[in-house]
């Protein structure tokens, strides 16, 4: 008797690690469409992003709260680091290649929260040509609910409003053309 109650303390703890796992994180991504803005003649050079923005985790910031502090989904993930998606998107933006080269860096690629229910996706590259011209752009768009889908919704279309800004500003550029 004394046998079976040790050997039960012992297997009803042992019992509960074998419940069910965790489920797999969703991954997200910028969407199949391309930007409706095209690029002019430029070479799609170097995207990367400064960090915590060079992994696949999907980050937000509770601005009615802390906007300094930053976190990460725990249940979603982008399905590459946003570098690669941005890339992306610029090369389906593409016409062509030309003389100047665009280099990007993501600055902020986040969900900010302005309360529990209401976020926008917010978007800062520093974008800079081969021919010396260095610019700033900071896009938000609105409508991102209060959950990552809403999230990665809102980030893709505050990263495609970006390609369109990049756009006007290189076709502004007298070496470029």
């Amino acid at each position: 008797m004394k046998k079976t109650l040790v050997l039960l303390s012992l297997a009803l703890p042992l019992a509960g690690c074998g419940g069910a796992a965790a489920p797999e994180p969703r991954s997200y991504d910028l969407g199949l469409e391309a930007p409706a803005a095209k690029l002019p003649a430029v070479r799609v050079g170097g995207v990367r992003a400064a960090a915590p923005f060079d992994g696949t985790d999907m980050f937000y910031r509770l601005a009615y709260r802390n906007a300094s502090e930053i976190a990460a989904f725990t249940g979603s993930r982008w399905a590459a680091p946003p570098a690669e998606m941005l890339r992306k998107q610029l090369q389906r933006a593409s016409a062509e290649s030309g003389k100047c080269t665009l280099s990007v860096e993501i600055q902020e690629f986040t969900q900010v929260f302005s309360a529990k229910d209401a976020s926008e996706g917010r978007v800062e590259l520093l974008a800079s040509l081969s021919g010396g011209a260095t610019r700033r752009f900071a896009v938000a768009e609105g409508r991102a609910g209060a959950d990552a889908v809403g999230g990665a919704g809102a980030l893709a279309r505050a990263s495609n409003r970006a390609i369109g800004e990049l756009a006007g500003w290189i076709a502004a550029q007298p070496g470029c053309r």
